[in-house]
């Protein structure tokens, strides 16, 4: 991330990064690159995220590069991830932070990796949430079947052969490859996909036996439209893949994202200071209840103003978010750019533009969120790339007045 600021900082706007690749720092490409009706579709970068299926190589939601096939993958699952049903999901997310709560009073006075109980804290909601089924990660305090590490490890796959995605195909499920990578094993923990799929799979038989989600809330799986009209809407592969999808992208993300909070609240007592009095006067008004709701904790507006200059100062992701440029070529920020170009914009680079948030981007302020004029929160939007959380959010709320009161 530092690299790519410092690039941008040296040579302007646009710089290329590659022979192919040209990263991008002004704000006002975002809307052309990523909006609903670009036509600058996903890079073979995103290949990385399929996975190895019985059927064999599957694509994802987020890593399916041809747009009609992505809104046809999207359709039947679209209703479970509306706002609406991340409001009837709550209680499974208030089960796991009454567990996180407890589980930290305990420690009153002890030094812990708050880090890692967040991660922890994640990885059940996300699960509790997608298979009605908590793995219990805080209950036992571990990584259990150290799935944590094979996400991680797969990460770590993704961004370096990411850089080189042709050879991709020659090593993900290639017999030879997998035998020589785990006989090495600082290697053979750089790609754990495998393990990522058989837990998913795991949770899938221990679904359709209805023993996870009968007579509870309906999780996730269950409002994925897998019938319509009487016809099957999408294969087991299909639903393997949406399972997997919301393991990987919303356990590692959700984690991240949750730590750059607590990292940025500890170290700016001021923030810190104002979260605490915000919340208590909250309490002493009557205005929250025991858990904290989504709608609530909409209401903190200080809060929600931490959450995002959190986010902003430590997006999940740090690697461009490649687009490739359509055939014939075309103006991006004003330089003419050919046919087949790989462009993106780094969301660590477009959260650090002075000209958007100021000469003290650089720094944790969560006052520029509430401060900035129409015209200004406009842009601040616009460049702002940090993963979307709708899953768990609101509810650190209640972590932090634990922890920090």
């Amino acid at each position: 991330m530092d690299y790519h600021l410092s690039l941008h900082a040296k040579y302007g706007r646009l710089v290329r990064v590659g022979p192919n690749h040209v990263s991008i720092s002004d704000g006002i490409a975002i809307q052309q690159l990523y909006s609903i009706s670009t036509k600058f579709y996903k890079s073979d970068f995103y290949t990385m995220f399929d996975i190895k299926t019985p059927a064999g190589a599957a694509s994802t939601v987020f890593s399916v590069k041809d747009e009609s096939i992505h809104k046809a993958k999207k359709r039947p699952v679209a209703n479970a991830f509306s706002m609406s049903t991340m409001r009837d999901l709550e209680p499974m997310n208030d089960e796991c932070s009454e567990i996180l709560l407890r589980k930290l009073r305990e420690r009153v006075g002890q030094e812990i990796d708050l880090g890692k109980w967040l991660h922890w804290y994640a990885f059940d909601v996300i699960t509790s949430i997608t298979f009605s089924n908590r793995l219990a990660f805080m209950e036992q305090e571990k990584d259990v079947g150290n799935i944590i590490e094979a996400i991680e490890g797969r990460l770590v796959y993704n961004s370096i052969v990411g850089q080189a995605p042709w050879m991709h195909k020659y090593l993900f499920g290639n017999p030879l490859v997998s035998y020589l990578t785990n006989a090495i094993p600082a290697v053979a923990a750089l790609n754990k996909s495998k393990y990522i799929v058989s837990f998913a799979a795991q949770q899938l038989q221990r679904y359709q036996g209805k023993e996870s989600s009968s007579g509870q809330l309906p999780d996730m799986l269950d409002r994925f439209k897998r019938f319509k009209d009487g016809e099957q809407a999408m294969s087991d592969s299909e639903l393997l893949s949406h399972a997997v999808s919301n393991i990987f992208a919303g356990s590692d993300t959700t984690a991240a994202s949750l730590r750059a909070i607590f990292y940025y609240l500890c170290r700016t007592p001021s923030a810190h200071n104002k979260v605490l009095d915000e919340l208590d006067e909250a309490i002493r008004g009557g205005k929250l209840s025991d858990p904290i709701t989504f709608a609530e904790a909409q209401e903190l507006k200080y809060f929600q103003a931490v959450v995002k200059e959190a986010l902003r100062m430590h997006p999940a992701v740090g690697l461009l978010l490649e687009r490739v440029v359509p055939r014939g070529g075309t103006e991006v920020g004003g330089v003419r750019l050919d046919g087949a170009t790989v462009v993106g914009v780094n969301p660590w680079v477009a959260a650090r533009d002075e000209e958007v948030y100021g000469e003290d981007s650089g720094i944790f302020r969560p006052e520029r969120w509430l401060d900035a004029d129409e015209h200004g929160l406009k842009a601040m939007e616009r460049n702002f790339l940090a993963v979307s959380l709708r899953v768990a959010i609101w509810t650190i709320l209640v972590a932090i007045h634990a922890t920090f009161c």
